[in-house]
């Protein structure tokens, strides 16, 4: 409505003495008193007094002029005595409003209205120089001769005064919350003729706040149909605006906003269209037209605004700045507390949530101001984004499929090479293995190294068959027996690194070389697998980096290839790994190094020569084989050969049994590609086929297949196949466990997502991922200070979490009491 009050400062002292009593006089003198007051002492009266009077000076010295004019004058006065003694004995009006006839009552019960802003009747602005400019017009009139066109526009000036005051009277009764007052005297404003669809929008907004249906539809109907008759006026386009606003005709009523009639009424127009804009969603725009009518008010609106497209930093300079003049503003304080856990400002969110949970009246509001939702990141599931960065989206962290890659064709260490694979081919197992790697015995002697090698080689035998849990459970058989053998914690923290359990695989990394500190590859694995648990590994950097040149290496290839290792790690990445062609024994590991160096240094070259060299080692192995596809398309968008990827899977000369049952980076990068090229149904068919016909560990067959749901977006069945894993098949490691909770999240089930990350955590308590996901679904219950707790614990890092995002849980905000 328009958003102006009257220029005349005395307008709204002299319309709170409009007669409202329901006394009646007991005199006649009385009785013309109280019909002649508010006439005569309202400012607009007043105005045109003062004005009579001076154009009375003038004219008396014009004879020609005066005396008809005075009886023109007495001819007006005499209609006006008449009238008012019809008034007098008249009956006396009642304030209800004539349409509908039923009485308000505020009692009535409440209804629902689609959801609107906040509704305020406003009054148009009307002026003493406008009013004298209008007496002028009629004496230019009169002095033409049209005397009739001059005393219309004096009876149009009395009439446009009863409408304004009537006008102010109700706003003012508005603001007392007397709504029903307030009707009363915007329909006596909408009987006066001028300006009714404006009164007629504002006794509708009181209508609302009576919770009056009728009342609503009926004004708002009675604005419609008076709406023509204000076409002129500076304020019609916002008008316009309004009336087609409160119709719900959203998108007709931007027309008129943009397109205003005048620069009158700019601020409120802008304020409606931004407004609108959000009932489209369309934020951009909303916080465009806010900003063209802005006041310091406005900070906390503008603030909000920019942290829903995402511009974080100038959200919280705007949230920060009403901070300074309203310090306690709970929805201030809880939306900075969102966009710093947007941001990644762990410690500022954790602060903010103590502070509000340590004042329990505040504590309280808090809980249905903004609410929550903890969800899935949606950039996980975002296909385009995969196909056009894999390499450098990856699954995690940019550096974490590298080291994948480097675990998956690390060596198992035996101590006799060739009595090892003398009993792995009496195993039954041919082939030439090339991935083991000879140990240096220093701790142990004798019959003990015979007994240790006898089972390493035995659980080698697994590995060959991809029976990755078979070969666990032999390793951690012999390494209870034999608790302080470093080659054993080597390969027990290899297998555990290939099966994605990280924790476990940095306390094995980390023990062997503890055990044998000349084992540099143990150590640099363990800094490998710290990375991905976030633990700090400097002083084990700094330790091997002392000791390099004193250690006894086997060979000058050994020493390259562990100097280029610690320049990947400490990302000195100068050297051209030349050395490899000059070696007389190459180890996958190698090649799966210079893959490393030139997916960091985006050499497409290279990436492609050490996969290329990779495919020639193991040519059926279904990893080797998608890593030199992707090599090959290392700089294009994988939408572009998402076809030949596909028929990749489509192929049966490949072996899969690493993705059947070998580590998780075979699944993982399996059912990621299938995701990329659409390929997850055909996969799910494929794997639910040899999980019937399979006769081994079907585990890694079940984590396959749940990790195509999740892709798929089937949580619940995701959800019931980890469940499976744990509770059934003891699959129970901290990164199955995870992996469930991220189901359950998904499948809505956020109590179990809470046991099963509780249970990670227990295993892996520097996983940040864990620690994140907790501090949401415990925001969301409202445990500020549980949440707290979990965000203080990764406050210390630079943190993005790849699986977890959270919104506004809008639902639970419709569902709250009304404070």
């Amino acid at each position: 409505m328009p958003n102006q009050k009257p220029n005349t400062p005395n307008t709204i002292s002299s319309i709170t003495d409009t007669p409202s009593s329901k006394q009646e006089s007991s005199s006649f003198k009385d009785k013309i008193n109280a019909k002649l007051r508010p006439l005569l002492e309202h400012q607009i009266f007043l105005s045109l007094q003062s004005t009579i009077i001076a154009y009375y000076h003038k004219l008396k010295q014009d004879k020609k002029i005066f005396f008809p004019l005075i009886a023109a004058i007495s001819i007006v006065l005499l209609a006006l005595l008449i009238w008012l003694l019809v008034a007098i004995f008249s009956p006396t009006p009642t304030q209800t409003p004539p349409t509908p006839k039923e009485p308000i009552n505020t009692d009535t019960p409440k209804w629902t209205l689609p959801s609107l802003p906040k509704l305020e009747p406003k009054v148009p602005s009307i002026n003493d120089k406008s009013l004298d400019n209008l007496i002028k017009k009629a004496n230019l009139l009169y002095h033409s001769g049209d005397r009739s066109e001059a005393l219309n526009i004096f009876r149009n000036i009395a009439s446009f005064s009863q409408s304004i005051a009537n006008l102010n009277l109700g706003v003012i009764k508005f603001k007392e919350q007397n709504y029903a007052d307030a009707i009363t005297s915007f329909e006596r404003s909408i009987a006066s003729g001028e300006n009714a669809s404006l009164s007629a929008i504002d006794a509708m907004v009181s209508a609302y706040y009576l919770q009056r249906p009728d009342l609503y539809t009926h004004y708002l109907k009675l604005a419609n149909s008076h709406l023509s008759d204000s076409a002129h006026e500076p304020f019609y386009s916002y008008l316009y605006a309004l009336i087609q606003y409160y119709n719900g005709y959203y998108f007709e009523a931007l027309s008129p906003l943009l397109n205003p009639n005048s620069d009158s009424f700019s601020a409120p127009s802008h304020r409606l269209a931004s407004k609108i804009f959000l009932i489209f969603n369309d934020n951009y725009n909303a916080l465009l037209q806010l900003q063209e009518a802005a006041t310091p008010q406005d900070y906390k609106s503008l603030g909000l605004l920019h942290a829903r497209i995402g511009e974080y930093s100038k959200a919280k300079s705007y949230l920060y700045q009403y901070l300074s003049t309203h310090p306690r503003d709970l929805p201030t304080l809880l939306a900075l507390q969102i966009i710093d856990l947007k941001m990644g400002n762990f410690s500022a969110a954790a602060n903010t949530l103590d502070a509000i949970a340590n004042d329990k009246t505040q504590f309280q509001k808090a809980l249905t101001i903004y609410p929550i939702k903890i969800t899935l990141n949606r950039s996980l599931f975002d296909v385009n984004l995969a196909q056009e960065e894999f390499w450098n989206r990856n699954f995690e962290t940019q550096e974490k499929i590298p080291y994948k890659i480097i675990f998956y064709y690390a060596p198992f260490r035996v101590f006799d090479a060739k009595k090892a694979l003398s009993i792995i081919r009496e195993g039954g197992i041919f082939s030439d293995i090339r991935n083991i790697q000879e140990a240096k015995n220093i701790l142990i002697q004798g019959g003990t190294i015979s007994a240790i090698n006898e089972n390493i080689a035995k659980a080698l035998i697994k590995l060959s068959k991809n029976n990755i849990r078979g070969a666990l459970t032999d390793l951690l058989h012999s390494a209870k027996s034999n608790p302080n053998h470093a080659v054993l914690h080597y390969n027990l923290g290899l297998i555990y690194a290939q099966m994605g359990d990280f924790q476990k695989a940095y306390e094995h990394f980390l023990r062997a070389y503890h055990l044998n500190t000349y084992d540099i590859t143990s150590g640099l694995f363990a800094i490998m697998a710290a990375n991905f648990i976030h633990q700090d590994t400097s002083r084990i950097l700094h330790q091997i980096s002392q000791d390099f040149e004193s250690i006894p290496f086997d060979s000058p290839t050994e020493k390259k290839f562990l100097s280029s290792f610690i320049g990947y790690l400490t990302n000195n990445i100068s050297d051209d790994m030349d050395w490899i062609n000059q070696s007389p024994q190459k180890y996958p590991i190698h090649y799966a190094l210079k893959a490393a160096y030139g997916i960091h240094n985006k050499d497409k070259t290279q990436i492609i020569q050490a996969f290329s060299e990779l495919k020639a080692l193991y040519p059926k192995d279904i990893v080797s084989n998608i890593l030199l596809e992707l090599a090959h398309n290392y700089d294009t968008n994988l939408k572009q050969v998402a076809l030949k990827l596909y028929n990749l899977f489509l192929s049966d000369r490949f072996d899969l049994n690493s993705v059947y049952y070998g580590p998780a980076f075979a699944r993982e990068l399996y059912v990621y590609i299938g995701f990329i090229t659409g390929s997850l149904q055909t996969q799910e068919s494929l794997l639910d086929k040899k999980l019937i016909s399979q006769t081994d560990i079907p585990n890694g067959i079940i984590q396959a297949i749940a990790l195509i749901n999740i892709y798929q977006h089937k949580f619940e069945k995701a959800y019931t196949l980890y469940n499976t894993l744990i509770e059934n098949l003891k699959e129970d490691d901290a990164h199955t466990r995870f992996m469930g909770a991220v189901a359950a999240v998904g499948a809505g089930h956020p109590e179990n997502a809470v046991l099963l990350l509780q249970l990670s955590k227990m295993d892996t308590p520097t996983n940040y991922e864990s620690r994140y996901a907790l501090g949401l679904l415990y925001q969301e219950v409202g445990n500020f200070r549980a949440a707290a707790n979990h965000y203080n614990s990764i406050a210390a890092s630079n943190f993005k979490s790849e699986y977890f995002d959270f919104d506004i849980d809008t639902q639970k905000i419709k569902a709250a009491p009304k404070q």
